[in-house]
């Protein structure tokens, strides 16, 4: 393949992953505690497939690789601001830490929106998503119906009626990156997960943001989408100019 070909070929592969990326963090600026991710660029030293030497030792051009590659998608787990809804059961977590929770096979997820809700069984579930919120028995929590208003205290402990029900587990990995997103805001841990320590507390009444800026992620579309435009109108332009120099030859 002709080198020039192969780094707009990677350039626009590259811009069009980003701006997946970028498109579904638009999709969730609503969504509470959604995290946004990020694509992470690396550069690729240009070597010779065959000799695995570096550029210029072997030179073989055609064969070299080089240009930009996607390396990563990472996503941005800091805390977003907390707003104040007055909703009895929406909950909001201060501090690294997150619910655990539960779907319909008993697959245990963690997530950080606190858009409570009760099913039919009386169960403490997560709107949307349906998972149940686990209490620090790792067991459902249960409320009753027409049971009295429901109280949860900064640790997570909930009461209804003025008697205590269950307290909401608090768990964080050992580290974010052993986290996988799921959908819905859940996120599938690959490693060990442990209690929160007592620092991180619940504010029952309070949302987490969404972690999208809608204007940061358009000025980045605007800027992915040009570099995807550039890189393709470079495929074009050397595609021509091949072409012309073919023509150009004399013929036999």
């Amino acid at each position: 393949m002709i080198y020039g070909f192969h780094l707009s070929a990677q350039g626009a592969q590259a811009q069009a992953a980003r701006l997946d990326v970028i498109a579904n963090n638009l999709a969730n600026a609503g969504t509470t505690a959604f995290k946004k991710a990020m694509a992470v660029f690396q550069d690729n030293f240009t070597f010779d497939r065959e000799t695995g030497r570096p550029d210029g030792a072997a030179g073989n051009l055609n064969a070299s690789t080089g240009g930009i590659t996607v390396a990563d998608v990472v996503t941005d787990y800091s805390q977003r601001p907390l707003k104040e809804t007055g909703g009895n059961l929406d909950v909001a977590i201060a501090g690294r830490a997150f619910f655990q929770v539960a779907n319909a096979q008993n697959e245990r997820f963690l997530t950080r929106n606190g858009n409570l809700g009760i099913n039919t069984a009386g169960e403490l579930i997560v709107q949307g998503s349906g998972s149940k919120v686990l209490g620090t028995d790792g067991e459902a929590i249960k409320l009753t119906s027409g049971g009295g208003p429901v109280q949860i205290n900064p640790d997570g402990t909930i009461s209804q009626g003025g008697a205590t029900v269950g307290r909401i587990g608090l768990f964080e990995p050992a580290s974010t990156a052993q986290l996988k997103k799921v959908g819905d805001s859940l996120y599938s841990p690959t490693g060990a997960v442990r209690a929160a320590d007592g620092s991180v507390r619940v504010r029952q009444g309070f949302l987490e943001a969404s972690g999208t800026n809608s204007v940061t992620e358009m000025l980045a579309m605007i800027q992915a989408s040009r570099g995807f435009e550039t890189n393709v109108n470079m495929i074009r332009y050397q595609d021509e100019s091949m072409a012309r120099l073919l023509q150009s030859l004399p013929r036999r």
